[in-house]
């Protein structure tokens, strides 16, 4: 990068003896203007507003640095254009309440915000650029945060420290340093960030201030956001697995129970609660989602329960999410992500069927259905102490399972469809053809995001396909790339089995998974557990199939399936 854009060459006389530019500086009006300034005198350049004292050039209405150099008998104008970036970099870090403070490779301080001037009393016109570390506190080199994160070129975290600034003030601070280093891998210098007790009084009651501000819109964006946008009619696939749950989920939504719905991220657990609430006779009350893993704990905490005034600084009558589905459906959705402490207070709430909001002593009846999801194996979390078993059992009357999209491959066609129809409109042209590659590497992705991820799929699919055709250089790179890593997968041939292709598709498809299901359950040692496992389903799916295809789980040598005695898909 040059050391300037632009030079002014001026004579004795202060007049323009010559203009030169770097490669792209001033493109267009300037450099046009230019040739028409040499003889004129500096002071007389029309709209040309220099300022030495500042460093600052005004031109055409236009920003720029300057400085003036003399080279007798005349002087040079160096001229750069204004950093824009910088000066917004440290506004922002002047701004900052924390102090900050940086330093170069040899410890020697290149700047300190105001936050750290004023709690160190040293004054803004006081110049400290290039002072060592050590001239201005009285540290141990060995302890200092600074030194020790550019010594061991690693970050020093939450240090606590007591010393003194040379203008005598007694500091205790908790540090934080971190290395910065090149492109190249060699040391710049360290950037220091400290805190005394008046700055974290501070930034808690601001943090605590922000939080309120967020309840009360989040609280209120939830409660008006109050109605479903789908139904049971909305669930795509007609596949085994997908249509029990949704059988399942008709079933106790006509009931007055609470409902856990299990799923994979991205498998569709709102569709289903939605679906739920609008089935049941609550349907025409309010219907409040909330994600509790989006959310810090506190922010939950004042969402669900509320917020009474006085309770703590800034805070304001506000009903919480409880509340204000009183009568309704709340839908906690990936409520394992909720701590233990939470899970107790809500718990409370459950079982006694009143809400306190925070602060206040007043208890508020409520009727609410409580749906939840975990995109977990909730006997699992049990197990391993992440969910209290009497809020399990309190929240899951019935657990209902979505299927992950892998267990349900032949509702991918379907899912390609509506999706294709919906968002005709959506791409450069309709689609109109979708080549066998192009399906052969959908059907081969093992969709770890599901359906949502699918819809990502597609959305950028479409966003790149030419003349009404998906092919296989529409997909994002990285789906490529992972159909590339993954192992190829041996199938019988055609020759090398003998089928009854009269039994149709579907006879033929159910056939080859009753096999399967009976080759992995005694290859498991007719053990459940481990054949779901092997099988990568859950246990209540594999004792689905085992019901559907009446599969007798008791004996190793006594497993029976009524297919066996007539046997047409394998030879």
């Amino acid at each position: 990068m040059p050391f300037y854009g632009m030079m002014i060459r001026l004579n004795g006389k202060n007049e323009v003896q010559k203009v030169l530019f770097s490669s792209g500086f001033a493109e267009g009006m300037l450099r046009k203007t230019a040739g028409s300034l040499v003889g004129v005198p500096v002071g007389k350049i029309p709209h040309f507003q220099l300022d030495l004292e500042k460093g600052t050039l005004v031109w055409e209405g236009c920003h720029f640095s300057c400085c003036r150099i003399e080279d007798p008998p005349g002087s040079l104008l160096l001229i750069q254009e204004e950093n824009v970036c910088e000066q917004l970099l440290a506004e922002i870090v002047n701004r900052m309440t924390d102090a900050l403070q940086l330093y170069d490779a040899g410890g020697n301080i290149q700047f300190f915000n105001r936050a750290a001037r004023r709690m160190m009393g040293i004054s803004l016109k006081d110049e400290i650029r290039g002072q060592r570390l050590l001239d201005v506190f009285a540290v141990d080199p060995q302890y200092s945060t600074t030194l020790t994160a550019l010594a061991t070129r690693k970050p020093v975290a939450q240090r606590y420290d007591h010393y003194k600034s040379t203008t005598g003030k007694d500091l205790m601070t908790v540090n934080d340093g971190w290395p910065v280093f090149r492109p190249d891998g060699s040391l710049l210098g360290a950037v220091v960030r400290e805190q005394d007790v008046g700055m974290i009084k501070k930034e808690l009651a601001r943090l605590q201030e922000n939080q309120q501000i967020l309840t009360r819109h989040l609280t209120r964006q939830l409660s008006n956001a109050s109605q479903t946008r789908y139904t049971f009619d909305d669930i795509i696939g007609s596949s085994a697995l997908l249509q029990a749950a949704v059988q399942l989920a008709k079933q106790m939504a006509l009931k007055e129970m609470n409902i856990l719905i299990q799923g994979e991220t991205g498998s569709g657990k709102e569709l289903f609660a939605q679906g739920i609430h609008a089935f049941s006779s609550r349907k025409k009350e309010k219907f409040l989602a909330v994600n509790c893993a989006a959310f810090p704990e506190s922010l939950i905490e004042s969402m669900l329960f509320g917020t009474s005034k006085g309770a703590f600084t800034g805070s304001t009558e506000q009903a919480g999410l409880l509340e204000a589905a009183n009568h309704g459906t709340l839908f906690l959705d990936e409520m394992n992500s909720m701590s233990l402490g939470m899970q107790a207070k809500l718990l409370r709430v459950l079982e006694e069927k009143k809400v306190q909001r925070i602060g206040s002593t007043r208890e508020i009846p409520i009727d609410v259905r409580v749906i939840s999801s975990c995109n977990e194996d909730p006997f699992q979390l049990m197990e391993q102490g992440k969910i209290r078993r009497d809020l399990f059992y309190r929240l899951a009357s019935v657990i209902i399972e979505v299927p992950p999209l892998r267990e349900r491959m032949g509702d991918l066609d379907e899912l390609v469809s509506w999706y294709l129809q919906k968002h005709k409109d959506g791409g450069s042209q309709p689609i109109h053809t979708i080549t066998p590659r192009f399906w052969q590497l959908l059907r081969n992705h093992d969709w770890p995001g599901n359906v949502r991820e699918l819809f990502h799929i597609l959305n950028y699919a479409l966003s790149m396909s030419q003349n009404g055709i998906l092919d296989t250089e529409d997909f994002p790179t990285y789906f490529l790339r992972h159909q590339q890593q993954r192992p190829k997968e041996i199938l019988p041939t055609a020759s090398e089995r003998t089928v009854d292709y009269g039994q149709g598709l579907n006879s033929l498809v159910q056939e080859y998974e009753k096999q399967l299901l009976a080759d992995a359950y005694l290859h498991c040692g007719c053990n459940a557990t481990k054949t779901a496992e092997l099988l990568k389903i859950s246990r209540q799916n594999f004792q689905y199939y085992a019901r559907k295809y009446h599969l007798q789980m008791k004996k190793k040598n006594n497993l029976a399936l009524n297919y066996f005695s007539d046997k047409k898909l394998l030879s």
